[in-house]
C-alpha cells in the first residue's frame, strides 16, 4: 500500500506525517468530502469522514466504527471532541492510504447510508451517474436504523407505454420498503426530451414502481433539468413526462412576407433550402404552450414575436390584395433570434388558443382576438436591400423601431380566422371565435 501511495502520489507515506505532530490542533472534523455529500455532524457529537471502497483501519485513537459498502466507506467517530491532533493525524494518513490503494478517480454509481427515525439525506456527487440525485428521508419516517441505497437501476423496466421517458432510470433500496412520512427523491432529466414532446419542464413527472407496476407521481418542486416527488416506498423511479393528446395539440407554419424573403433567408433563391418555421400550439389547463422551431433563416438575424389581429396573406400564402397595412390589434410574446445555422427557437405559455384577447373599455374598444403568428425584422436595416425604408420603422419591437413584417401565419379559407382559433362561429358575419 505504501509503495502504491508513493507511485501515484510521489509523496513517501513517511513524509505525509511530518510535522503533523507538532502542528496547531485542528477542529473537530465535521466533514471530510472526497466523493460524496454527508448531512453531519451526527447527533452526540459524532463525526463523519467518507472515502472510497473498503479498507481495514486499526491503531491507537482509530474510529469506534466502519461501516462499508463496496463503493463508498464512511468513518463514524462516536466523539469528535475525543480526536487528538495524533488520532488527527493518524486519519490523515488513513485518508490518503486510502485513497492510494484505492485507485480512487472516477465517480462510482451507487451511494448509501444509514439512516434511522431522525432521518436523513443522500446527494449523489457530482459528476457521478448519480449527479442530481437527491433522497430526503424526514423524521419519522422510517423505525429503526436502515441501510439506505441509490444506484442506476442494474436492469432498466419500461414504463407505461404512454410515458415518454425523460432522464435515467434509478433503484433506491431496500425495494419495498414502505415510509410512515413520504421523503422527497429530486432526480435529472432531460430538458430537450421535454421540449421535443411539446412539454414545459414543470410538466416533468416521476413514475415509481409500485407492487411491480410503475404509478406517476406529480411534481412538488423543479428546476430547469430537475424534478422532485414525494415518495411513500422505495423502488425504481424515473422521470418522464405525458406527451399532449393529439385533441388538444394545433400546428401551423408562417409564411414568409413575399417582398422580404431574400433578406430574411440563409440560401436566397434556393427553393429546397427556402425559410420554414413550424408552430406547434399544446392547450392547457391553465395556459397553453407554443413551441416555434425554424430553419433556414440568415444567421445572426433578431425578430420580434406577436400575436396580431389581421394577417397580410391569402389561405394560399400569397398576399391578399384586400389587405390594406393595418394588422389590427398586437400583442408583443418573444424576441427570436436566429443561431450559426441558421434556426430559430421560442417557446411562450400564455392564453393563446381561442380566448386571446385584448380589450380597452376607456378606448371604445370592445374585447378583440388575436389568433395570427407573425414576426418581425428586429433591425430596420437588415431588410434596407429588399426595399425597405428604414426611416420609417414599423413599433413592432420594444423600441417601436422595427423592420417589416418577416413571416406570419395564414386565415383559415373559409372563416378568415387564424389558426389559434380552433373553435368558430360561423353564425355572424364575419366569423368570430367562440371560447
Amino acid at each position: 500500500m505504501a509503495d502504491r501511495a508513493e507511485r501515484d502520489h510521489g509523496v513517501p507515506i513517511a513524509d505525509l506525517t511530518s510535522g503533523l505532530a507538532a502542528a496547531t490542533p485542528p477542529r473537530p472534523l465535521e466533514h471530510l468530502n472526497l466523493s460524496h455529500r454527508w448531512r453531519e455532524p451526527l447527533a452526540g457529537g459524532k463525526a463523519a469522514w467518507a472515502f472510497p471502497e473498503q479498507s481495514d483501519l486499526a491503531g491507537r485513537d482509530a474510529p469506534a466504527s466502519l461501516e462499508g459498502t463496496e463503493h463508498m466507506n464512511r468513518i463514524q467517530v462516536e466523539d469528535s471532541k475525543k480526536v487528538t491532533p495524533a488520532g488527527s493525524a493518524w486519519f490523515a494518513v488513513l485518508l490518503s492510504a486510502a485513497v492510494a490503494c484505492s485507485g480512487y478517480g472516477a465517480p462510482y454509481g451507487t451511494q448509501s447510508a444509514t439512516i434511522g427515525p431522525k432521518g436523513g439525506e443522500l446527494v449523489g456527487a457530482k459528476g457521478s451517474a448519480l449527479d442530481g440525485v437527491k433522497l430526503t428521508i424526514p423524521a419519522g419516517a422510517l423505525a429503526s436504523d436502515t441501510r439506505i441505497e441509490i444506484s442506476p437501476s442494474a436492469q432498466e423496466m419500461a414504463l407505461p407505454s404512454s410515458v415518454v421517458r425523460s432522464g435515467p432510470q434509478f433503484a433506491i433500496g431496500p425495494a419495498g420498503t414502505r415510509l410512515a412520512l413520504p421523503a422527497q427523491v429530486t432526480l435529472p432529466f432531460d430538458e430537450d426530451i421535454a421540449t421535443a414532446n411539446d412539454r414545459f419542464d414543470d410538466e416533468v413527472d416521476v413514475w415509481v414502481r409500485e407492487g411491480g407496476q410503475f404509478a406517476q407521481r406529480k411534481q412538488v418542486e423543479g428546476t430547469p433539468g430537475s424534478v422532485t416527488v414525494d415518495l411513500s416506498s422505495l423502488d425504481l423511479v424515473s422521470a418522464g413526462l405525458n406527451p399532449p393528446v393529439p385533441g388538444d395539440v394545433v400546428r401551423f407554419d408562417l409564411h414568409p412576407n413575399p417582398q422580404f424573403l431574400r433578406c430574411l433567408a440563409q440560401f436566397p433563391g434556393d427553393a429546397q433550402r427556402a425559410p420554414s418555421v413550424e408552430v406547434t400550439v399544446v392547450r392547457g389547463e391553465q395556459n397553453d404552450g407554443l413551441f416555434l422551431r425554424g430553419r433556414n433563416i440568415k444567421p445572426g438575424l433578431a425578430f420580434d414575436l406577436f400575436t396580431v389581429e389581421h394577417t397580410n396573406l391569402a389561405a394560399d400564402a400569397t398576399v391578399d390584395p384586400a389587405f390594406r397595412g393595418a394588422f389590427g390589434l398586437a400583442s408583443y410574446q418573444s424576441d427570436l433570434a436566429a443561431s450559426d445555422d441558421g434556426r430559430i427557437r421560442a417557446v411562450i405559455r400564455t392564453i393563446l388558443l381561442d380566448e386571446g384577447f385584448s380589450l380597452d373599455p376607456g378606448a371604445g374598444l370592445a374585447p378583440t382576438g388575436t389568433f395570427n403568428v407573425g414576426f418581425w425584422f428586429d433591425d430596420p436595416n437588415a431588410a434596407v436591400d429588399c426595399g425597405f425604408n428604414p426611416l420609417t420603422p414599423t413599433p413592432f419591437n420594444g423600441e417601436h423601431k422595427a423592420g417589416p413584417l418577416a413571416m406570419i401565419s395564414t386565415p383559415d379559407a373559409s372563416t378568415g380566422l387564424g389558426p389559434l382559433c380552433t373553435h368558430p362561429d360561423t353564425s355572424t358575419t364575419p366569423a368570430r371565435c367562440s371560447p
